[in-house]
């Protein structure tokens, strides 16, 4: 239990850093901005609470506004993207067979591998639509809106999918 805790603390800073000191650095085309520290709140073990899931999007939503000067559009959006995960990705993530062991931490290496980029897909059109829109604030310049919500979207779900990829199995 105790190695859990650490490990999601460990990924939890490494990734708001990565996020806050490179990727929000990083715009293809001023359109596209891949958002990585996400991440930290997708692989919460499914057995976390639905308050503390709300909770800790929230407080990574947070850091990351204050250190990028953005006046709430990152808390909104995970805290959003927490909330469908409540709803909709628990359910994802459950396995059929009631023999099987629940999936602890969801990964691509616990999660077969089409749910789980089903997931992260979802999880990340639902982030990315909601950035999107509270950074329009409109609906003027609609076209371009959803260009950068789709772009943000398959950046971000090919960054997570392909630092999933990248990290080895944790051997038994």
């Amino acid at each position: 239990m105790t190695k859990l805790v650490l490990s999601n603390i460990f990924r939890f800073v490494v990734l708001i850093v990565l996020q806050i000191l490179l990727l929000n650095y990083v715009s293809f085309g001023g359109y596209v901005i891949p958002f990585i520290y996400i991440l930290a709140v997708l692989m919460l073990p499914t057995r976390v609470g639905n308050i503390p899931l709300l909770l800790i999007a929230f407080a990574a939503g947070a850091l990351v506004d204050i250190f990028c000067n953005i006046p709430g559009f990152h808390t909104f959006s995970c805290t959003m993207m927490a909330f469908v995960r409540v709803i909709i990705g628990n359910r994802m993530l459950t396995r059929d067979d009631p023999n099987e062991a629940v999936i602890d931490v969801p990964s691509v290496h616990t999660v077969p591998f089409q749910t789980f980029a089903v997931y992260l897909f979802v999880m990340s059109a639902v982030y990315s639509f909601t950035y999107c829109l509270l950074e329009a604030f409109s609906f003027g310049n609609f076209w371009m809106t959803l260009l950068s919500m789709l772009l943000d979207t398959v950046a971000t779900w090919l960054l997570l999918l392909l630092s999933q990829l990248l990290i080895s199995p944790q051997k038994k």
